[in-house]
């Protein structure tokens, strides 16, 4: 897996960087000496920038995959 990180693009890193980011920010809030109130909201962000960010990546590998099979067809 870890080869498949080193091959993998600029913007695949850093969605996958940013995506570690936000997942430990989200343990990390959930778990921090803060208000309840604020510990929800500030994990819930948190969790749903992580979420945003995988969604993102899953549906440019799905669109980058139908470009290669369309490009792939045509020739």
């Amino acid at each position: 897996m870890i080869d498949q990180i080193r091959r993998a693009d600029y913007l695949t890193k850093v969605q996958y960087l940013l995506m570690v980011v936000f997942g430990a920010a989200t343990g990390a809030l959930a778990f921090a000496p803060l208000p309840q109130r604020v510990k929800i909201l500030g994990a819930g962000v948190a969790f749903g920038i992580t979420v945003g960010l995988w969604f993102s990546h899953l549906l440019s590998m799905v669109v980058d995959a139908a470009t290669d099979l369309r490009s792939g067809a045509a020739q």
